[in-house]
């Protein structure tokens, strides 16, 4: 009988390790969901279109804005900075400000959740742009420049100050 149990008990504890391990699996099935419709909501409705807009000015193509912006290493938020009227324009655009509440629970995520789902934002570039997603990949440069892009229109969009360094 106590040879029953033990047996009974060392099934038991198997179950439960199969359990624990199937609901491991799926709370990271969970969690990469919601990483990729955040990369979706993020490119899709605001890194995408700030691209396209820029580019729009410029009067390139996004392809080629994007191969002058990694030369150059112009992310995003250098060149917001160095166009404060036109970034305020954009940012009192009533499209603007409806794409920035509806993305609104990114304002908090980390430069260390970018650079962590980094594979997770790209893999969505891919599917959303192909084209663009490859001149990141190719060039050198690209994918720092796309993660520095990222974080910097992060930072402007929700208002998220950044603190220039110190020089003596």
């Amino acid at each position: 009988m106590l040879e029953s149990l033990r047996k009974q008990i060392k099934e038991l504890e198997s179950d439960i390790a199969g359990l624990e391990e199937r609901i491991s699996a799926k709370a990271s099935e969970k969690a990469t969901a919601l990483a990729r419709m955040q990369a979706r909501i993020f490119l899709e409705k605001i890194f995408e279109p700030y691209m396209d807009g820029l580019c729009d000015t410029w009067g390139v193509s996004p392809e080629e804005g994007l191969r002058i912006l990694i030369k150059e290493e112009a992310t995003l938020g250098k060149i917001a900075k160095d166009n404060p009227a036109a970034l305020k324009e954009l940012l009192n655009q009533r499209e603007i400000k409806i794409v920035v509440d509806i993305a609104s629970p990114l304002k908090d995520v980390t430069n260390e959740w970018v650079n962590e789902k980094m594979d997770i934002l790209f893999a969505v570039t891919v599917e959303l742009r192909p084209e663009l997603a490859r001149i990141i990949a190719e060039t050198p440069g690209g994918r720092e420049w796309f993660s520095d892009s990222l974080t910097s229109l992060r930072d402007i969009l929700f208002g998220i100050p950044k603190l220039d360094p110190v020089t003596a």
